[in-house]
């Protein structure tokens, strides 16, 4: 097939990261995201469903599934074709919660699954599907495994060429990806297409085992939109050299801002000076740019897959869901502007 003809057919599906904290402020992920999300300069960045209780302060509610659901309309009218689900254990593991600050938070992953769930309980996931982002560093039950391979199978499960999407995180990915790929052969069912978020140059002998290369966040260091989209191209540029296929990756937006402020356990962020969130009209135009490389790099991207950062990832800057307003209805011109980034990736 010529570089032209793949151009033409370049994206036909496009898929969001969806890591889904907005939970009670009684909860643990859900109370640092109150915190870092509550003070009044990051309205703007607050989702449309959190209430605000004080001028710095908001909570979120116990969504419900017709909540939930609201909220895949948005991402259906976004254009999104389905959510990349961070996909965790419903109940953690006996054992794996170890004592420390950095750990804590592995008690507690379970509330992390709510979001799918609700996915995988409407009505709507015919018209958005979902695929899963195994966190590698997660020690998998047998029992959540075998239901992920279970809903592998269903219609609105992503697949390429038949064989069900995953991703996964760097890190020790090999032996979960060894277990996921014999509970498949060994239950008869179709081998994943693996995906691994690389950010760092992976040995010849692993990438052997995985069929395309991808990220989750980027690797962004810009302080302006403009420095953030040559990042992302240089990111995309540095998969492409390892010499795999891969999914590109596309960023709304990376600014971890609040977590600088207000601090979360399990992770830690440089304070530098970030990018400010991108306008809809920078996004669009981000999103010609990016198809400008798209089609240079046809030859690299067979899947006709494409990955986003991110939905909801409020926090660090990277998000499409509709933000709050003071007025009570949402702020929906990301996801306005997303469907017309979407069109234009695929026409």
């Amino acid at each position: 097939m010529s570089k032209e003809q793949l151009s033409g057919k370049l994206i036909r599906r496009v898929g969001v990261v969806n890591w889904d904290c907005g939970l009670p402020s009684s909860t643990f992920f859900g109370g640092y995201a109150c915190k870092s999300l509550g003070p009044k300069h990051f309205r703007d960045r607050t989702p449309y469903y959190a209430m605000e209780t004080a001028p710095d302060t908001i909570e979120m509610p116990d969504r419900t599934q017709k909540d939930f659901d609201a909220e895949l309309r948005h991402a259906i009218q976004a254009g999104i074709d389905y959510f990349a689900y961070c996909w965790y254990d419903r109940t953690p593991p006996d054992g794996h919660v170890v004592e420390g600050d950095a750990t804590t938070a592995d008690g507690h992953l379970q509330e992390l699954t709510k979001a799918r769930l609700l996915h995988l309980a409407s009505d709507l996931k015919g018209q958005i599907g979902l695929c899963a982002i195994l966190i590698t560093s997660h020690p998998y039950s047998d029992t959540e495994l075998m239901d992920l391979l279970k809903t592998m199978e269903e219609p609105y499960y992503e697949k390429v060429d038949g064989r069900p999407m995953v991703y996964l995180f760097p890190g020790a990915w090999e032996p979960l990806l060894e277990r996921l790929r014999k509970l498949c052969q060994d239950s008869g069912r179709a081998e994943p297409y693996a995906v691994l978020l690389e950010r760092w140059e992976t040995p010849v002998e692993q990438l052997a085992k995985v069929d395309a290369l991808s990220d989750y966040s980027g690797m962004l260091t810009g302080e302006t939109w403009e420095e953030l989209l040559e990042d992302i191209k240089r990111g995309n540029d540095f998969r492409i050299a390892q010499g795999k296929p891969i999914v590109p990756h596309f960023s709304t937006g990376w600014d971890p801002s609040p977590r600088i402020e207000h601090p979360v356990p399990w992770c830690k962020y440089p304070t530098l000076n970030y990018a400010k969130p991108a306008t809809p009209e920078q996004l669009l135009d981000g999103a010609k740019r990016f198809k400008e490389w798209l089609q240079e790099h046809a030859e690299v991207c067979p899947t006709g897959e494409l990955l986003v950062f991110a939905w909801n990832e409020f926090e660090e800057g990277g998000w499409l869901c509709p933000t709050w307003q003071p007025n009570g209805t949402p702020d929906t011109s990301r996801c306005d502007v997303f469907a017309k980034m979407v069109q234009l990736w695929k026409s």
